[in-house]
């Protein structure tokens, strides 16, 4: 019981520096945020943050592989077995639409670390870690499983191998995201809501290779 009282706190503790460090370095940018910055946000000390993190570098990397996973598991688990691939990839891509309207700081950081990623000076070992996580993102990509899915019932008739088509569709829904996250709320409108729902029904006809009718 005590030990695992311990490992709670612990876990409480990596996710508020993570929280900290990621409304801060949003608000100020990937390189003017320092440690005693992130600490003073989570109320927590430098020993505690150096029991987690190694430097501001090995938290920034966890803060934008921690949101990547959290998104695509928010995503993923709202297919059901029961669905054909296409009825699968058509609730994802919906949620996905819904939890970047919920979570606009998710797609702004994500966007903000991959333009930045290439000029950031991340140490050797940290860019393999990195990389690693991205391959086996890649070939464990979250929409593979529709996808598959879907060619084998034909549902999704897209002659490109499935893995390419989820790299496509991650691509082209982030890209559309990261727009729709930089509009203010307090003007968005109907004609926002119809856009976004046409883009979704319009990439769902070109992934399936169907026939856009209106």
């Amino acid at each position: 019981m005590n030990e695992n009282w311990h490992q709670q706190l612990r876990n409480k503790h990596r996710d508020d520096l993570i929280a900290a460090g990621k409304e801060l370095f949003l608000k100020y940018g990937l390189l003017q945020v320092k440690i005693k910055d992130v600490c003073t946000k989570a109320e927590l000390s430098r020993v505690t943050f150096y029991k987690h993190f190694q430097s501001m570098d090995e938290l920034l990397l966890a803060i934008q592989m921690q949101l990547i996973e959290h998104l695509t598991d928010e995503v993923s688990r709202t297919s059901t077995k029961d669905m054909n691939g296409r009825e699968q990839l058509t609730v994802m891509l919906n949620t996905w639409v819904v939890f970047a309207q919920d979570h606009p700081d998710y797609i702004r950081f994500i966007q903000l670390f991959d333009i930045n990623y290439e000029m950031y000076d991340f140490s050797p070992e940290l860019r393999e870690q990195y990389e690693r996580f991205n391959q086996q993102g890649k070939e464990d990509h979250f929409l593979l499983h529709a996808l598959t899915t879907g060619v084998a019932d034909g549902s999704i008739k897209n002659p490109s191998p499935p893995l390419e088509l989820a790299q496509f569709i991650f691509t082209t829904m982030m890209g559309m995201l990261q727009r729709i996250v930089k509009i203010d709320p307090s003007k968005s409108d109907e004609m926002d809501t119809r856009i976004r729902e046409q883009f979704v029904k319009m990439l769902l006809h070109f992934v399936c290779s169907e026939e856009l009718h209106e």
